[in-house]
């Protein structure tokens, strides 16, 4: 009998921000107005003429400052849709500053129709190119629900990057979400940073910087250090940690179920360990109807005798309490350890779902329907 699942590895998981814009604080409401920036160098008809000859030859450092000063008014009649060509022009050559400025008008309405989500994108581009200012408004963005999903969580992750590069507003901006953050709540905004720079796509890929965060929030929280000891199982053979996972995996035991389930799936592949199916169907055991993974691993250790007395009964029970949990190819696996039962093996079963208050025959008829459905 051949029984349809594979090995499932472990899971890896108010107002102040308000329009607090290219790091200037407000404490107005997300409808207000920009806060105002510190006020540049008066500029000169000859400052102008020469920016304005310079951005027209292709420099980007000029096309961004004779955008900026359109937008403020400096040296030239104000004018934001001026200022958004010049911008434009410098943030189609990479400029990032210039990036972050398009950001900001498309927030604000500035020139053009205010568009949040198309300020995000412009905030995105900047901050992968390493504006600490486009970290933090993106954080503001996440805070704010502006142009994204409220997210308190990467508001702080985005806080923390741009503190890292040196925006100084983020400290203060870091300091007043963690006083209302728990540990755990500090631990998700970590794996979300370490989500980034492993994805990289909202930042460049980074290997050193995702285990550091990893780290970070694997201090406090049990869902993290799992996360991080499959990590430390990746990689060539010889670079992988399993010591280090499998205290890790104890360690998130404690408290958190799939922390079972790593620790038996190490034990049950002889991950660092000596391989022990009967340790591993223990750990399992501890897990079972907490833990998808742990409960579907255990009924195919049922079904075919690994670590235990083989139990088609047992094996069935287990599947067909992962189907509760949403376990895919659950109940085809119950149907065929039916299927393949003796009448004794079918009466046993009948009776573990009579304890659990189940008509055996309802059971049977629903689960090859919908086992006939998921074969379709």
């Amino acid at each position: 009998m051949h029984l349809a699942i594979g090995v499932i590895v472990f899971a890896m998981a108010a107002g102040f921000f308000a329009d607090m814009a290219l790091g200037q604080q407000s404490t107005e409401t997300s409808t207000a107005s920009r806060p105002e920036e510190t006020k540049p160098k008066t500029l000169s008809a000859d400052d102008i003429a020469k920016l304005r000859s310079q951005a027209e030859t292709g420099d980007a450092g000029a096309q961004r400052n004779l955008g900026k000063a359109y937008e403020a008014g400096n040296g030239v009649p104000q004018n934001d849709q001026t200022a958004l060509q010049w911008l434009r022009k410098a943030a189609d050559q990479g400029d990032h500053s210039a990036e972050n400025d398009l950001g900001t008008m498309y927030r604000f309405g500035e020139g053009v129709p205010r568009d949040k989500e198309e300020a995000v994108r412009w905030y995105q581009k900047a901050a992968r190119g390493g504006s600490d200012v486009a970290m933090f408004n993106l954080g503001t963005c996440y805070y704010n629900g502006d142009g994204v999903g409220t997210n308190e969580f990467t508001a702080y992750a985005w806080f923390l990057l741009a503190k890292e590069a040196g925006n100084a507003v983020a400290e203060d901006a870091v300091n007043r979400s963690a006083a209302t953050m728990t540990k755990n709540d500090k631990a998700a905004a970590f794996l979300r940073i370490a989500e980034i720079y492993e994805k990289g796509l909202e930042l460049p890929k980074d290997e050193a910087q995702t285990m550091r965060w990893l780290r970070k929030a694997a201090e406090n929280d049990s869902h993290a250090k799992v996360t991080l000891a499959a990590r430390l199982m990746k990689g060539p053979e010889g670079e992988r940690h399993y010591a280090e996972a499998m205290d890790l995996c104890k360690a998130a035991a404690v408290d958190y179920p799939p922390g079972l389930h790593c620790v038996g799936h190490m034990y049950r592949l002889g991950l660092g360990v000596n391989k022990d199916p009967a340790e591993a169907v223990k750990w399992y055991r501890k897990a079972e109807r907490y833990d998808l993974a742990a409960t579907l691993e255990l009924a195919e250790m049922y079904a075919y005798g690994e670590g235990t007395k083989a139990d088609r009964a047992e094996a069935f029970m287990l599947f067909f309490e992962a189907g509760q949990m949403g376990g895919k190819g659950a109940p085809q696996n119950c149907v065929a350890l039916w299927d393949r039962m003796d009448k004794s093996e079918q009466k046993k079963t009948g009776n573990k779902l009579r304890q659990r208050n189940f008509d055996p025959e309802k059971v049977i008829d629903t689960l090859r329907k919908v086992s006939a459905a998921g074969t379709r």
